[in-house]
């Protein structure tokens, strides 16, 4: 539950998948030889490192596949959850210089993860584990078509929840 990798480029609203295209977690994965996945929702592109959702589970392990990649997002929505209640500034748009916004932006994802490490300003509330159901996020910008990710999840689906 802390963050690793944080883009702060663009300033205004776009899509999840445009800031992570640029991102080093994007370079990083797609040149992995560690095999390592990522979970994205339905708004991302499937890849061979990036597992999205199945739109229309048909069989049981596909359903099955579908509710442990759902449950596992989680975690994610979870943690900016916490980092909103923790730093209130978060939860509405922050009407400073663009510099002064991604310092206050970097620093609180920092004193997030300084928090974590040492236990501090954790409450029950923040562990409580939440059933959030799967929102079909809106692709955007270049979406990549190719078979190797839908592949490679299909290939994950059978070995791990056949």
């Amino acid at each position: 539950m802390e963050f690793l990798d944080i883009v702060v480029r663009w300033p205004g609203s776009y899509h999840d998948s445009f800031i992570f295209s640029g991102s080093h977690a994007n370079k990083y994965f797609s040149e992995s030889i560690d095999h390592a996945l990522l979970l994205g929702d339905g708004g991302y592109a499937c890849k061979p490192y990036l597992f999205t959702p199945l739109r229309t589970p048909v069989t049981p392990s596909e359903r099955k596949y579908n509710k442990c990649q759902i449950r596992t997002r989680n975690i994610i929505e979870r943690t900016f959850g916490i980092w909103k209640r923790k730093f209130p500034c978060l939860r509405s748009c922050l009407a400073n210089a663009p510099g002064t916004t991604v310092n206050i932006i970097l620093s609180c994802a920092l004193l997030h993860n300084i928090s974590r490490k040492y236990n501090q300003y954790t409450t029950d509330s923040d562990e409580e584990e939440e059933d959030l159901e799967e929102e079909d996020g809106e692709v955007a910008g270049e979406i990549d078509h190719s078979i190797l990710g839908p592949a490679a999840r299909q290939a994950y689906i059978i070995r791990h929840f056949s």
